[in-house]
């Protein structure tokens, strides 16, 4: 059953230790950005682990790539952290400082307080400016570049990307791991690089198995990512990695794969490695993966009340549009109603002096143009008639539309109002 199924078994504690020995350890994009958002302490202890390690370290050509490309929007997030920490504490002076409003605190304590948030900002301050220097100097990047020398993949060429996209659309149809969780992404632009994009995962998975090929080794793959296209969940609960990916990796290249968290990957460090890494570090690593956690369910919170709110606005926008279509038909049968009542009217006396013209003989030389005239009439009277009648309908639709958009605005309104009811 284990040679069928070898994502569902764990391996003993003899060949881990084995596993640990031998193995090539591949670290994801995620964990080199992580770096940023570490005490000095931490991060120190993480790159000399990985100094250590460094004759078996290796990152594929594409989270080398993910990691460049978005090491300086990491910085910009910590540096808007400071930001915002130093406003919180400007907003908490302002409200203590408000001796007419409760809180009330003494003017003594108050200076005490006072000197502490200054110490604050100013530590703040300094610690933001080490951040800002790294967009120029920055010592992790100079630090991640020493370990990897030599140890990054090769990127694959155009021909061979263009086959992973089409392989990517039909594993995120069928869910097959890694990386259907980014199908909700947007691979239609023109630019090629954007394409890959939301194939980035399968790009990088694809790169690890063929490394294994080409080394022959087994893989300790060190990722960050949370989603469920990468781990096996339960009741909220981290089992370990997909089931569907240790067997693709043992099939495609006969090998051991074990996928770990930062945080793991220390603990097994201290114990495989006989490394001594303290619990205050592993700590802090799941704090900031928590802190992560919750930025990016704020982050899709706001994009959810960024949609609602966009889609409410276009139902305003139809609403208004339909109650000037409907006043438009409004308008126009009004007019229409009353070009036929003077059409009729005329059409009325026409029929009364028809009746004395055809008493007097056909042979009257009036007999002709009037019938003419009264054909002319007849017929625009026919036209407004049926014009009249395309419009009422056309009311009624936009009547029918109306109440559909009222309803669907209440219906959206009172899902909001629940929501609301629900997080508090």
């Amino acid at each position: 059953m284990k040679d069928l199924f070898p994502g569902h078994f764990k391996e003993s504690e003899g060949k881990l230790r084995e596993v640990w020995d031998t193995s090539l350890f591949v670290f994801d994009a995620n964990i080199l950005l992580n770096l940023y958002r570490y005490s000095d302490t931490t991060r120190k202890e993480f790159l000399r682990i990985l100094d250590k390690i460094k004759d078996r370290v290796w990152i594929p050509h594409r989270a080398a790539e993910e990691y460049l490309n978005n090491r300086l929007s990491v910085i910009d997030q910590q540096e808007r952290s400071y930001d915002e920490t130093k406003k919180s504490i400007q907003s908490l002076r302002s409200d203590l400082e408000n001796a007419r409003q409760h809180p009330f605190v003494s003017n003594r304590t108050m200076s005490k307080v006072s000197k502490v948030f200054d110490e604050l900002c100013e530590e703040l301050d300094k610690n933001r400016s080490v951040h800002t220097n790294r967009i120029s100097n920055d010592e992790i990047k100079s630090s991640v570049s020493a370990i990897f020398e030599n140890r990054v993949g090769q990127p694959y060429d155009k021909e061979r990307l263009v086959e992973l996209i089409a392989e990517g659309e039909e594993r995120y149809k069928q869910k097959v791991p890694p990386g259907f969780k980014d199908g909700a992404k947007s691979g239609d632009s023109d630019i090629f690089t954007e394409k890959c994009r939301k194939y980035g995962d399968l790009i990088v998975w694809t790169q690890v198995i063929d490394q294994a090929i080409t080394s022959g080794k087994g893989i300790v793959l060190v990722t960050d990512d949370k989603k469920e296209d990468w781990w096996e969940k339960f009741k909220g609960k981290t089992v370990g990695p997909r089931p569907e990916l240790v067997k693709e990796f043992k099939d495609r290249a006969n090998n051991t794969f074990h996928m770990y968290q930062a945080d793991r990957f220390l603990e097994l460090a201290r114990e495989n490695l006989d490394e001594q890494v303290s619990d205050e570090i592993v700590e802090e690593i799941r704090e900031v993966r928590r802190r992560d956690k919750m930025a990016q369910k704020r982050m899709r919170e706001m994009e959810y009340l960024k949609r609602r709110k966009s889609e409410m606005s276009h139902l305003f926008q139809e609403l208004e549009r339909s109650k000037s279509r409907m006043m438009a038909y409004e308008e126009e049968r009004h007019m229409l109603q009353q070009r036929m009542q003077e059409l009729e009217s005329v059409r009325s006396d026409m029929r009364h002096h028809q009746e004395n013209l055809l008493r007097e003989g056909v042979d009257n030389p009036e007999f002709e143009p009037f019938m003419d005239h009264y054909t002319a009439l007849s017929e625009e009277y026919s036209r407004v008639r049926k014009n009249l009648e395309n419009s009422s309908m056309k009311y009624k639709e936009m009547q029918i539309h109306m109440m559909e958009l009222e309803k669907e605005v209440a219906h959206r309104m009172k899902v909001i109002e629940q929501e609301n009811s629900a997080d508090s």
